[in-house]
This record gives structure tokens, sequence and C-alpha cells, in this order.
């Protein structure tokens, strides 16, 4: 068995091969953003491609100079679904999956639509961009197929910290895996033409475990991005440690008597979270949010009494 290559997406859906397939993107490295199997190949490209043209697809804002696993993996990220959701209102990330709607819309950030800014994001910079790859099958079948997919897709996630759909866990950012259990195949596959961490592990997938040095080169190859990243992480754990300093209970959970307290000098005494911030040991802003919610919750009747809340 070896890959073949298909050409692009638009080139691909004229292929009627069976088995498992590829979409690469082809930016500063050679990244597999989707793995998928069919029995004809061509067909399932066509779907994907019009649903790309649709917005029923995932879309990075990644051209040909950009490395799309940048957006995609959440190495070094704490909350990466928060991670997702500001990429998302920088429009760097279109979420979608296959599900048609008639106005999609970003699951990330739902005030966006498609043809506004989307559109030509995905015209002008992503799909241009995408190849597709195919390891056609003999004696296609669907659970022999599935179980190259799956370990394939598990791999390529435990070695880039690809994380779950956004906010949809069920789901993998390469797709369905119908096999998460499975870490190998029976048999030695050559590699296509991929990005080089990607190639040892497709180059190994015959083998449980993942080569040590694919974590090496995935961190060179991601070098700059994880260094932004620490500078980020300790530019927001130094401002959590300042506000601790300054706000003896920051972060601690709210308890019965705070909120009592908070009630009565906000409706009794009419004092402002600034000054409420003193007696209570905690950011004002943070005051200020908490009275916001109460009044949401209880309908403004905790204004009243706190067991309302």
């Amino acid at each position: 068995m070896n890959w073949r290559y298909l050409g692009s997406i638009a080139d691909a859906r004229n292929s009627g091969c069976s088995g498992v397939y590829i979409i690469v993107h082809q930016g500063l490295f050679e990244r597999v953003v989707y793995v998928g199997v069919s029995n004809n190949v061509g067909r399932r490209v066509t779907e994907h491609y019009e649903g790309y043209l649709r917005g029923n697809r995932t879309i990075y804002n990644a051209g040909s100079n950009d490395d799309v696993y940048r957006f995609m993996s959440s190495y070094k990220i704490h909350n990466h679904t928060k991670y997702y959701q500001n990429l998302a209102k920088e429009y760097n990330v279109w979420a979608s999956t296959t599900v048609y709607l008639d106005c999609p819309k970003n699951l990330l950030s739902e005030e966006q639509y498609f043809c506004h800014h989307w559109k030509d994001i995905l015209l002008d910079r992503y799909l241009p961009q995408l190849v597709v790859w195919a390891l056609p099958l003999a004696n296609y079948s669907y659970e022999k197929a599935t179980k190259i997919e799956s370990v394939i897709q598990t791999k390529l996630i435990r070695t880039f910290d690809l994380r779950g759909f956004f906010n949809l866990k069920q789901l993998s950012i390469l797709g369905k895996i119908e096999h998460p259990s499975l870490s190998k195949i029976w048999y030695d596959i050559p590699a296509p033409k991929i990005d080089s961490a990607s190639q040892v592990i497709f180059n190994n997938l015959h083998y449980r475990d993942i080569p040590e040095e694919v974590h090496l080169i995935f961190l060179e190859q991601l070098s700059e991005e994880i260094s932004l990243r620490e500078k980020n992480k300790q530019k927001i754990h130094s401002a959590r440690n300042s506000k601790i300093s300054r706000y003896e209970n920051y972060g601690k959970p709210w308890t019965q008597a705070e909120l009592e307290k908070l009630r009565v000098m906000l409706v009794d005494f009419k004092i402002k979270p600034s000054e409420i911030s003193v007696y209570l040991g905690r950011d004002p802003r943070a005051i200020a949010k908490r009275i916001i919610n109460n009044d949401k919750l209880s309908n403004n009747k905790w204004r009243e009494s706190i067991k309302w809340l």
C-alpha cells in the first residue's frame, strides 16, 4: 500500500479510489488537517469541497506562509476551548461541523456570519492551500479503513496536542475517531509528502509508541509560537500574583457571609464596588461582576435577601 497524490482539493473530486484519505494544508509546513475514509474518495472530497464553500467545514486563516498548526495545536495552553474562542474572535478560526445549515455560524463566535469576511479568507487564503492524498485499498472494507484512520488521528493528536473539536468534546479536530483505543496497525505504510514530524509518525504506524524524535522535531517547528505562549503564560501568572498580593480573597469562592456583607453595603449603604473592595479583599471588577450575576440569577430579589441566590 502506498499513498497516492490526488492534487488540489478541487482536482481530487475526480478520483474514484476507495480507502483512507487525508486533507493536507500546504503552508509553512505540510500539515494534516483532516483524516477520513470512503469507498469513493472523489465523492467524499466533493462533499468536503462543497461544505467549505457553504461554511459547513472548519476553516483557518492560514495562507501559504502560515503554519496551520499554530491555530490547531493547543500545546502549552491550559484552557483550549477559551484559546480557540479567542482565535475565533480574531478571525483566525471558523469552527463548523458537517451538519448542513442554511446559514452557517461559527460555533466559537456565533455572531459571525460566513458571508461576512470568512468567505474571502476561505477563497483567498485557506482553500488554495488544501491538497489531498489517498491510500487506496484494493479490498476495501470500512473496518480496515477506519482502523488505519483512527491510528493516524490518535497519533497526530497526541503528538501535536490537537485537543477536542473546540467546544464539542465528542469529536476530534481531525474528524470522528471510530477506534479510539487502537494504538497501531499491523503493516508498514510509507508516509506521503507531509511535514517531517508527521512523516515519522506515518512511517511508524505499526508501532504502539511514538518515536521520541517526533517531539523534538515538533518543538523546533513551533519554537516561535511556543516561546510566545510561554511569555503570555508568565505575563498572566505575574498579573495573577500581583492581584493576589493586593486582594487577599482574589480567586477564592464567595461565602454566604461575604454575599450578605456585599448586599448590605450595596443596598443599605449604597457603597460603590471600588469602596467595597477594601472590606471584602476583592478586585472591584470581580465585585461588579458578582453584583450583575446576582441580579440576573435572582431577578434582583437577592437585594432583599441572599436566600434567592
